[in-house]
């Protein structure tokens, strides 16, 4: 069995979707080779070749996002390829450009105060024209400047009581518990330092966004992308400047770059998203020096524990794998 030298976190599983990425570009990627270089079914060690003589032209998060679909395809689906796989261990993203010039490298990870302010100015005309997603749009997107949801967790999120100190909370379905990403199935946020229009807004969001089903919930948030695009493009209509980059996603970024401004700590503030790690939202998420302001949500010791469960559970399983399989006990 190979041994462990360093203390990390098990790699959390794929959701479906994630999978089906993976798969998606690795055909594609095999079916490039195979037309270019007339190679009848590449094999993973060709692939994998071919994908780092490409590394240098890549951004950081496409380097990493096309070397960890080839693992995953090769580590569940080609068994025996060891000599590939440690070939593209070696290659990290470090030298790489930190954007590209696509469309997802220009993907906005804070909210530019004047860019937000022509899209609400254009949100509002059309909520007065009677569009039907505008006025969800508004408050989905202002109650994400408030409390940081996903996107997707509006639609099965609600408000609720702490059951030990009865003051109001925002119980939030964590999107990625499934995947071993999340600091539980649900996380709460007191929200009793928020002003009664705050939380009306945080209200009108959860009520458009209620969903039965995911299906339901894909297709709303779907509505609501559309409708942000709308609003971006008419709000640089007849200028000359580009539309905005801004994306549901970045108020997100926002909520986290304004939070890195108020905890002092990473375990509150991933507490307060919903992360398992104390790296993730610090090193992928809003910077601190685009924060506008301090949060006024804040995380229940129950969501604040559950991380740091995540990390003593992590650290058990290290030192068992050093002593050989029996964990001991840490307190």
């Amino acid at each position: 069995m190979q041994s462990v030298t360093s203390f990390s976190r098990s790699t959390p599983t794929r959701g479906l979707s994630t999978v089906a990425a993976y798969e998606r570009y690795y055909r594609r990627h095999a079916e490039r080779l195979a037309r270019e270089q007339h190679i009848e079914n590449p094999t993973p060690s060709e692939i994998v070749a071919d994908l780092i003589l490409q590394r240098a032209g890549m951004a950081m998060s496409t380097w990493r996002y096309r070397k960890a679909a080839v693992m995953y395809v090769i580590e569940h689906q080609h068994p025996g390829h060891h000599e590939a796989l440690e070939a593209l261990r070696e290659h990290g993203s470090g030298g790489l450009a930190r954007t590209s010039g696509n469309t997802a490298g220009r993907k906005r990870k804070h909210v530019p105060l004047a860019e937000w302010t022509e899209i609400k100015h254009v949100i509002g005309r059309r909520i007065k024209e009677g569009y039907r997603h505008a006025q969800a749009l508004l408050d989905v997107l202002e109650a994400t400047l408030l409390t940081g949801l996903r996107p997707i967790e509006w639609s099965f999120s609600a408000f609720a009581t702490h059951e030990e100190s009865g003051r109001p909370v925002l119980r939030v379905t964590n999107a990625k518990h499934s995947n071993g990403r999340a600091n539980g199935e649900t996380r709460e946020l007191f929200v009793d330092q928020l002003t009664d229009e705050e939380r009306a807004t945080i209200g009108r969001a959860l009520a458009a966004c209620a969903a039965e089903t995911r299906d339901d919930a894909e297709r709303f948030k779907l509505a609501l992308k559309h409708e942000l695009e709308t609003c971006r493009m008419m709000a640089v209509a007849g200028t000359r400047k580009p539309a905005s980059s801004v994306t549901q996603y970045s108020f997100r970024h926002q909520f986290i770059a304004d939070a890195k401004q108020t905890f002092e700590t990473p375990l509150l503030l991933s507490a307060a998203v919903g992360h398992a790690s104390t790296k993730t939202a610090f090193e992928h998420y809003g910077k601190r020096k685009h924060g506008r302001g301090r949060v006024r949500v804040f995380p229940t010791p129950e969501s604040v524990a559950a991380v740091q469960n995540v990390t003593l559970e992590t650290y058990r399983s290290y030192l068992a794998a050093q002593q050989g399989g029996r964990i001991p006990q840490v307190r």
